[in-house]
């Protein structure tokens, strides 16, 4: 069984080239983040995880975040719902294809992650895919590709992650991102919480990706 001390290797489990833009909010973590090589990404790597300790993942119930920083916009209670259930499943989708252990339980050896819904920006679904159905507006985004970044009038969904020993409860590692597609991703344009969803996906599957490097293999 493989060993997942990855979130010692990597700084923490952290969703990487999809985030772009400075979170705005912590995300409810009490941690001491800092700045990681990934724009947009903060982060936090206790310093005395044991080597090889934990073997599976428990990904439980994401939560909304509900302080005063946050900022959803104009998404319903029903929206920021479904988005939360989605952060979990596709989480838990994308480490399953990646062939992690995952468990329906704390227990020994055992690191749990929980994930938060932090805020989400709405995209404007006209006027972005008007821009980038456009020369110019295509010209703009080939480069805001080129550097791993976002269209202006793409939205957004932020998300915080935490990883703590699911016995003792120490902290492990944490970190908080703001996702957004692709800039040449003509669908995230068709609906104000389409870019958020795109977000959501896209860094599930940057979280394990960043695992598989993390522990130099190959998900096969």
């Amino acid at each position: 069984m493989r060993c997942i001390r990855l979130a010692i290797c990597c700084g923490g489990l952290l969703l990487v080239s999809c985030a772009g833009q400075t979170p705005k909010t912590t995300g409810g973590l009490d941690l001491p983040l800092k700045p990681s090589e990934y724009p947009g990404t903060l982060v936090y790597r206790a310093p005395d995880i044991p080597s090889g300790k934990y073997k599976s993942i428990f990904v439980d119930n994401a939560d909304i975040y509900r302080a005063a920083d946050a900022d959803f916009g104009g998404a319903s209670e029903e929206d920021k719902t479904r988005l939360a259930q989605k952060l979990s499943t596709d989480f838990k989708n994308a480490l399953t294809k990646h062939h992690y252990t995952l468990v329906s339980q704390p227990g020994q050896g055992v690191v749990r992650l929980h994930l938060v819904l932090a805020g989400i920006k709405e995209s404007k679904p006209v006027a972005a895919t008007v821009l980038r159905l456009t020369p110019l507006g295509l010209g703009a985004s080939a480069a805001k590709t080129v550097t791993g970044g976002s269209s202006a009038l793409v939205g957004s969904v932020t998300v915080s992650g935490e990883l703590t020993d699911t016995e003792s409860g120490a902290a492990l590692a944490g970190f908080v991102a703001t996702e957004s597609p692709i800039a040449l991703d003509l669908s995230s344009g068709l609906g104000k919480l389409r870019a958020a969803e795109l977000g959501i996906e896209r860094g599930s599957e940057e979280f394990a990706t960043a695992l598989d490097r993390a522990l130099n293999r190959t998900p096969g």
